[in-house]
């Protein structure tokens, strides 16, 4: 079995949001899709995801109970990059994945969101939008 890691493309990330991105993070993406593939199985060919700094989420007192809502337990996980900075990645497979990435993004500050699709054995990752400071 192939790894996410050798599998993966992202697009269409601005500049702006590259600085601070952890999808831009080598192996950070491909680390999470690999973990996500050893428990659940094969991956889905389309599904939408959401990556958000642990810290965030703490300065908020706990990740909001509506994103809890809208998340399934077996589809959010903590990860750690490579310089041990935990995120939060939440994944959505269903076909209102646009309303779900926009509620949750509309909660979580400093969160990014991306479209994926695979396809010939590569998982493509398409930048949707990226919010810094979330609305109060």
């Amino acid at each position: 079995m192939n790894t996410a890691t050798e599998l993966l493309e992202i697009h269409g990330v601005p500049a702006n949001i590259a600085s601070w991105s952890a999808a831009g993070i080598p192996g950070f993406v491909s680390a999470v899709l690999d973990r996500w593939r050893r428990n659940s199985g094969k991956l889905p060919t389309r599904f939408a995801m959401v990556l958000c700094p642990q810290t965030e989420i703490d300065d908020m007192g706990g990740l909001p109970a509506r994103v809890i809502e809208l998340t399934s337990p077996r589809l959010r996980f903590q990860h750690f990059t490579g310089c041990h900075r935990p995120y939060v990645v939440l994944f959505h497979t269903a076909e209102d994945a646009g309303a779900w990435r926009s509620e949750i993004q509309g909660l979580l500050a400093w969160s990014e969101s991306y479209q994926a699709d695979l396809g010939d054995g590569v998982v493509r990752l398409q930048f949707v939008d990226a919010v810094e400071e979330r609305d109060a």
